[in-house]
């Protein structure tokens, strides 16, 4: 350090050092400052160390700060510990396996998920399997078990729907769900996560965030450099990974990967604009009108409110949500047909709302307006009087303005990158909205009608060799490959995503999308396998790879497939459903004489 940073960090404890002193000046903060949780008692420092910087700092004005910033605090802290009763420092409160400490702790945390991971299994294993009269029932004594021992450290079992009637899948259910609550990993994802939203939902109860001077827009401070840190971290980890294809040896970097794909921000801007102005041409075509809807929560869901009932914001978007499901079933009673975007933002308190960007018939329109506006206003609706606009406004699109995607345009942009967007702080209000929904655990876009974007993406895979024999399907894919969604929307019907299925360590089974169908017809455009290697040790993979004896007779080490191709004598294409099972450890029959199988890399024949 040098002079000027030891001054400064000397100057830092002074603040500190005085703030603390202020605090305990006051026989009333004295007092009560203790019975804080420990983040409201990090807030009221906080308040106090600022006012140290300011004009007149006497002692007097100081304790009186203190006081001020302690009985905010306690109107604060119930909503706190209403939510997360582990943080309750008062005398009265029980002891809790879980605290504050523990959860800002890397390590704790980690510790806490091994201690609870090793009881929960144990509950799993000194079962008496013999006190109950059937496997079902002891599953089911497990699972109760083990859930209400997690209640302990505010995580919740994994969902099981105990109204299912088919029992082979309510045991498979229950299975997966008590693998998990033993999973070490998961519990501690779990606890991140519980982490991330005791955070956020204090520094909201804490009016943290806002658009006041001592507030932060969207998402606190707080939470934002740590969703910072992350995708720094992320970036990081990209930089140094690469991507194996285990049949070809073909290889890439995972940084260079990402940003050719949606996941890079541009990517996904660009994306919607494609498909927000397909769907606009689509309309057209139809004769449809453009809706512009901005749905908003009752007061009590805001915190900037004097009604606020300490929802979190993600109550607030669960709440807004089954609106907009209710709204959506009643249209779809009545055969309405309609298209387009629903955007999740926050307001500046971090409250969500939603722009739905609805395209629909002139005819039906009073009655799509009429449906949703009942089902936004019905809560509440006394508080609005006769102006029913601060819950639902509706704007129909004006094309002399620029039409629907002028007007989306500005939502999508403002949620994903803020590029081309005229306000100063555009970028870093867009990465505060990620940050936002990313710590609430919220999706940003959802579409609504059409046809499925992952569709899309799977025929911009497909090449046209795979397309060439079918016009219509060829035609299909050249929509897609050229930006065309109006035109895919109108094609598609007749294809559909084909998936692959497997199961993952709890045995809960996954769903990954391969290709699509067309008329029957499976056409893969993501069926390669492959695997994340450190790019340092991709040298030593692939030396590996090849040093790998595929064929029996000789040590030429072809690829997987062209050991297949030449064993077999079937075709490059014939021999692909071969390599997933053989990577799994099937030994399979290729002959009335000989089966094959994976041994140490190599293909064994017996």
């Amino acid at each position: 350090m040098n002079a000027k940073e030891v001054q400064e960090t000397l100057e830092r404890m002074a603040d500190k050092t005085q703030a603390t002193q202020a605090i305990f000046q006051s026989s009333f903060s004295k007092r009560f400052f203790p019975r804080l949780p420990a983040i409201v008692r990090n807030d009221v420092k906080r308040k106090v160390e600022s006012r140290t910087k300011r004009a007149n700092a006497t002692n007097q004005n100081l304790a009186k700060a203190a006081d001020e910033a302690v009985k905010f605090g306690l109107k604060c802290a119930a909503y706190i510990e209403d939510k997360y009763p582990f943080v309750d420092s008062r005398n009265h409160a029980k002891p809790e396996p879980l605290s504050h400490n523990i959860l800002m702790r890397e390590d704790a945390i980690k510790k806490l998920a091994s201690n609870y991971a090793d009881e929960l299994a144990a509950i799993l294993q000194n079962v008496d399997a013999s006190q109950f009269s059937d496997f079902l029932g002891a599953l089911v004594w497990v699972y109760r078990t083990q859930a209400k021992k997690l209640s302990e450290i505010y995580v919740l079992a994994p969902v099981v729907d105990f109204s299912q009637k088919k029992r082979e899948v309510l045991e498979e259910q229950l299975t997966i769900a008590v693998l998990k609550m033993q999973a070490e990993q998961w519990l501690e994802r779990r606890l991140l996560r519980l982490r991330a939203q005791y955070i956020e939902y204090s520094q909201i109860a804490l009016c943290r965030v806002g658009d006041k001077g001592h507030q932060s827009r969207y998402v606190s401070e707080v939470s934002f450099q740590n969703w910072t840190r992350k995708q720094h971290e992320s970036k990081q980890y990209m930089a140094a990974m690469s991507v194996l294809n285990t049949e070809t040896g073909e290889h890439f970097k995972l940084e260079d990967v990402a940003s050719r794909t949606v996941a890079n921000p541009e990517n996904r801007r660009i994306e919607m604009m494609v498909r927000s102005r397909g769907f606009e041409e689509l309309a057209e075509e139809l004769g449809y009108t453009a809706l512009f809807i901005t749905w908003t929560l009752p007061s009590k869901y805001h915190r900037n409110s004097p009604h606020w009932n300490g929802a979190s914001v993600k109550e607030g978007h669960k709440a807004l949500m089954a609106k907009w499901a209710v709204g959506r079933a009643r249209l779809a009673k009545r055969d309405i047909d309609y298209f387009g975007f629903r955007v999740a933002e926050p307001h500046k308190d971090a409250t969500s709302h939603s722009h739905y960007f609805l395209f629909c018939s002139h005819k039906v329109k009073a009655d799509v307006v009429r449906i949703l506006q009942e089902e936004a206003t019905h809560e509440d609706r006394a508080e609005l009087g006769s102006d029913v606009t601060p819950r639902f406004d509706v704007k129909e699109a004006d094309p002399s303005k620029g039409g629907a995607t002028a007007y989306i345009a500005k939502y999508v942009s403002k949620n994903i990158n803020g590029k081309h967007m005229p306000e100063s702080k555009a970028e870093e209000n867009a990465f505060k909205v990620r940050a936002w929904a990313s710590v609430h655990g919220i999706r940003q876009f959802q579409q609504f009608g059409g046809e499925p974007v992952s569709l899309w993406r799977s025929l911009r895979r497909a090449t046209s060799e795979q397309t060439a024999h079918d016009e219509k399907l060829e035609a299909l894919r050249q929509a897609a490959d050229s930006s065309k969604w109006s035109l895919f929307c109108q094609l598609a019907h007749d294809a559909k995503l084909e998936y692959e299925t497997k199961k993952n360590q709890y045995g809960e089974v996954v769903s990954k999308v391969i290709g699509f169908t067309w008329l029957s017809e499976v056409i893969e455009t993501c069926s390669d396998t492959f695997q994340l290697v450190k790019t340092k040790d991709l040298k030593r993979a692939l030396e590996t790879r090849s040093g790998s004896t595929w064929s029996t007779e000789n040590n030429c080490n072809p690829s997987l497939s062209q050991a297949l191709t030449e064993l077999t004598g079937w075709s490059i294409q014939g021999v692909k459903c071969l390599i997933k099972p053989l990577q799994s450890g099937a030994k399979i029959q290729i002959d009335q004489h000989a089966t094959v199988s994976l041994r140490n890399g190599g293909l064994v024949v017996t």
